[in-house]
């Protein structure tokens, strides 16, 4: 009985065999997750690097999974309303020969509005988190 059972196993092994070398069948599955993981592990890796300081590292959210941003506390203007800055950083693409693109936007937001301040393009992740820390920095300082 043993026997028949491992002729039966024997016959679907040449059989699936046969399928996977006839032309135009491809036997390798294609993971396109594998592109997206490559972007988001150039963010990480990028963001890792520099965000050491535990208090500005807490205080980053994570808005999707290549963008992060950070607010500050809302302030008194002269006009007697609140404002407060939002500052975001996003990997915007990275291409198959690993040319990245990066973009760090400053969001002024009122009682009644949200601006856009300055907007600034990078084609280097380790400067543009550089820059996206230095105005952390300097927001918490004002």
């Amino acid at each position: 009985m043993g026997n028949v059972l491992l002729n039966q196993f024997r016959d679907k092994l040449a059989k699936k065999n046969s399928k996977d070398s006839k032309l135009g069948t491809s036997s390798i599955k294609i993971d396109f997750n594998d592109f997206t993981n490559k972007r988001n592990q150039a963010f990480v890796s990028c963001l890792s690097k520099y965000l050491k300081d535990d208090a500005i590292r807490k205080s980053v959210i994570k808005v999707n999974p290549y963008t992060v941003r950070f607010a500050s506390s809302p302030k008194n203007t002269d006009y007697g309303t609140y404002s407060s800055f939002h500052i975001t950083l996003s990997l915007l693409d990275l291409s198959e020969d690993e040319r990245e693109s990066w973009e760090c936007v400053l969001y002024e937001c009122d009682d009644l509005s949200e601006n856009e301040v300055k907007s600034t393009s990078f084609d280097d992740g380790q400067i543009a988190v550089k820059y996206f820390v230095k105005q952390i920095t300097n927001l918490c300082k004002n």
